[in-house]
């Protein structure tokens, strides 16, 4: 099915949805944060902070503009620990795309919640945050930065990393190689040594100036001409 875009309007026949930019903007980039942006960081107590910065989410945009954003960390188990998510959570159901903690469980052996992607929802992992039993303030040492990890989040980057010239290179090999086979037919035996015999001339010469005098040279180019 062909699809194209975009147009202007003419009495309503060009209507354009919000996926429709979306699905625009997919072969451009790669999901992730831009320019190392929206670290997080310890805030005071029972807080994190998102620094300013952009993301980009299956076609969608997502930006922190002014100052960073104070997320609250639920308090901590006094037995058991925990690993909570900061995400960046792409909502087509509701239509948002915001940062959010997401709690992990309470366990002896924590582990971080399962990033949700599906078809209304996409996760991306900005940082884990750990949560040990009885803690009181989050400091930057249980922060885990995931930014730079491709599964969790990632920076965005070209879509396009290099272009395949594989063909290309195939079929230039092709008319290559039938170039010279038709060459073998054209030349007979006679003409193709005589070809071997002046290439082989020409390198003992090109050899034999390399060793030469400047006296010898000027000698040899006086009698050549």
């Amino acid at each position: 099915m062909e699809q194209y875009s975009f147009f202007n309007s003419e009495n309503g026949d060009r209507k354009y949805l919000a996926e429709d930019f979306a699905e625009f903007f997919i072969p451009f980039f790669k999901n992730g944060v831009f320019d190392n942006g929206l670290k997080v960081i310890a805030g005071t107590g029972m807080q994190i902070e998102v620094e300013t910065g952009r993301a980009f989410c299956n076609g969608y945009r997502y930006r922190n503009k002014d100052s960073s954003i104070v997320k609250p960390i639920a308090i901590a188990d006094g037995e058991q620990s925990r690993i909570d998510n900061v995400v960046l959570r792409l909502d087509l159901t509701n239509r948002t795309f915001t940062c959010q903690v997401v709690q992990g469980s309470y366990s002896n052996s924590p582990v971080a919640p399962t990033l949700v992607r599906d078809t209304t929802t996409y996760d991306l992992r900005l940082a884990k945050v750990s949560v040990p039993a009885g803690t009181t303030a989050i400091t930057d040492d249980l922060i885990t930065d995931c930014r730079f990890d491709s599964a969790d989040c990632g920076n965005v980057i070209q879509a396009v990393q290099s272009a395949d010239f594989t063909d290309l290179f195939k079929q230039f090999e092709t008319e290559f190689y039938n170039w010279f086979d038709d060459l073998e037919d054209t030349l007979d035996d006679n003409t193709a040594a005589n070809l071997t015999n002046r290439v082989i001339n020409l390198e003992n010469n090109v050899a034999y100036i390399g060793t030469c005098t400047d006296e010898e040279l000027e000698a040899a180019i006086e009698v050549s001409d």
